[in-house]
């Protein structure tokens, strides 16, 4: 049942997000206005859309969707990032230009402020502009909503680090791009951690690797520029998923199973071919640009074939260390060693340690 609510609250979501400009605009008109500010307390360690469709205010005769967040008396300074992503409408470049108004605890208002966009920045949603909020202790209250005046306007952004930027709108410098307004558009909200001052982004989610290791023990030398055929080693396709740790928003737990086929024409002669099934449980250290992890892999039973003779091996498994450097789009790059021991049909060891490098991709 549980499973069954998750999979109805994305599809929402995605009707959601997926709406185009036009229908965005509409929703806004026919949804009735607040009756005055509501709010809901502040989550921790959050990495979510804040779902600006819930609410709706009136500001100078125009509507604005909204959503109010309250703050626990007492706090401490912390900061929260707030990314507006752009999105691709039917009729073209699309973004929602965030403003948010601080009040303290007797709602007096503190500060409005109106950011300068740079879309530069990126993940495995696609482009977005990174807003960070410092929230001090005599901030009581605080409201995401945007411009009404601006629906309608033209907007447009760049790409670039370099140049001036306006009020509203973004970076006016070479190779700008044209864009609209969003009423509602694609927002995530990032909050600390408990414990934490601000926001980590959490390395969890869905995920596939492709790898290519090298063992110790060499089977065949290959012709050509072609890579030997080495015991455990081979390209590895897998699939897999990065389970976030609570309350260790640098943490995160790897689970990944894959398979593995390589064959290859050897210098003296005849074909050899190698295919096992792979796997992965690792614990991962991450930072804002690099991560390390340290767990176990596992090959599945597989077969070394050599001119029609057939080797079987026995499942094994050994100690597995890794480190990677992150890019954008949610993409890595990085290299693993590992300690295998393989037993053959007939109960002999022979030891082939296994060096890599992989390319990765998390969602």
């Amino acid at each position: 049942m549980r499973f069954i609510c998750l999979m109805v609250s994305v599809l929402v979501l995605s009707a959601c997000s997926s709406l185009s400009p036009m229908e965005q605009q509409n929703l806004l008109q026919s949804t009735p206005v607040s009756n005055g500010y509501q709010f809901e307390p502040l989550p921790v360690g959050m990495q979510d859309d804040p779902e600006l469709a819930d609410g709706v205010i009136e500001i100078d005769g125009q509507k604005s969707f909204y959503k109010g967040y309250k703050l626990p008396l007492g706090h401490g300074s912390f900061v929260i990032q707030l990314r507006t992503y752009i999105e691709k409408t039917q009729v073209g470049d699309g973004f929602f230009y965030p403003v948010i108004e601080m009040y303290d605890f007797d709602m007096r208002q503190i500060d409005v402020i109106r950011p300068q966009l740079r879309f530069t920045q990126f993940s495995s949603d696609g482009r977005y502009a990174a807003l960070p909020i410092r929230l001090n202790p005599e901030v009581g209250f605080f409201i995401i909503r945007t411009e009404p005046k601006l629906f309608g306007q033209e907007a447009s952004y760049t790409t670039s680090h370099e140049g001036a930027s306006w009020s509203y709108s973004v970076t006016p410098f070479n190779k700008r791009k044209s864009a609209t307004y969003l009423p509602l558009g694609r927002l995530e909200l990032l909050t600390p951690d408990e414990g934490f001052n601000q926001p980590f982004e959490k390395m969890s989610g869905a995920y596939w690797q492709f790898t290519y290791d090298r063992g110790g023990e060499e089977l065949a030398v290959a012709k050509d520029y072609l890579p030997n055929l080495t015991l455990g080693g081979g390209p590895i396709f897998s699939l897999g998923y990065a389970f976030s740790i609570p309350s260790r928003p640098s943490s995160s737990l790897r689970a990944s199973l894959g398979y593995s086929y390589l064959s290859v024409s050897a210098k003296s002669g005849g074909s050899h071919e190698q295919q096992f099934a792979a796997g992965d449980v690792m614990w991962v250290e991450s930072n804002q640009v690099s991560s390390v992890g340290i767990g176990v892999t596992y090959r599945g039973a597989h077969k070394y074939s050599a001119s029609g003779i057939t080797t079987k091996f026995d499942p094994t498994w050994g100690p597995i260390v890794m480190v990677e450097i992150r890019g954008s789009m949610g993409v890595s790059l990085g290299a693993q060693l590992s300690w295998l021991t393989f037993t053959d049909e007939q109960g002999n060891e022979q030891s082939s340690d296994q060096i890599g490098v992989f390319l990765s991709k998390l969602y």
